[in-house]
């Protein structure tokens, strides 16, 4: 008996017998004795690439994401509490107050930066704005100016985390004074 060859080779010779037309039954590509090494990096490639493009889509979608809650935040209103023990106007908070701010936020509240949800990651925030807004002062002013809007929201924020908090804890006092 004569010996047969493997069985993708008979199969790839035989034309498809349905439309008697020349196209081949299974495609050769699909035959991994047959398909070359460069096609299969390349199929590693690929997922490599969507793994890395949704990545990339989460991150940006993260980032966006936490800017709309702080940002949402530092939009909230100043009550006039804030401003007669504080003695900061919410019309005049300005990039540079972030680090005052923070000062009085720590004297005024000690426990404000580790309960606060979101206002260390700010700090930082801030902190990485502020040096690219000193770098690129002078060489980009379109930059600069954007980075000095970061900042006000940043210390913006911080502004409404403080008074957010005088209110709750003046809330506290008139419930201990009523019962």
């Amino acid at each position: 008996m004569a010996s047969q060859p493997p069985y993708y080779q008979r199969v790839r010779a035989i034309p498809f017998e349905c439309s008697q037309s020349p196209v081949r039954m299974v495609l050769l590509s699909h035959w991994p004795a047959l398909t070359p090494g460069s096609y299969l990096f390349w199929e590693k490639m690929i997922s490599l690439f969507i793994l890395v493009f949704a990545s990339i889509a989460l991150g940006r979608f993260a980032v966006s994401q936490w800017r709309t809650i702080w940002i949402t935040a530092a939009n909230q209103p100043l009550s006039d509490s804030l401003q007669v023990t504080a003695g900061i106007d919410g019309a005049t908070i300005g990039a540079r107050d972030f680090g005052p701010l923070l000062d009085l936020c720590d004297n005024l509240s000690p426990g404000l930066k580790k309960k606060t949800p979101w206002l260390k990651e700010v700090s930082l925030y801030y902190g990485v704005i502020a040096k690219l807004e000193q770098a690129f002062k002078l060489k980009l002013p379109s930059l600069s100016t954007w980075a000095s809007h970061e900042m006000k929201i940043c210390s913006r924020y911080v502004a409404v985390v403080l008074d957010q908090n005088l209110a709750m804890n003046l809330d506290r006092r008139l419930a201990a004074r009523t019962n």
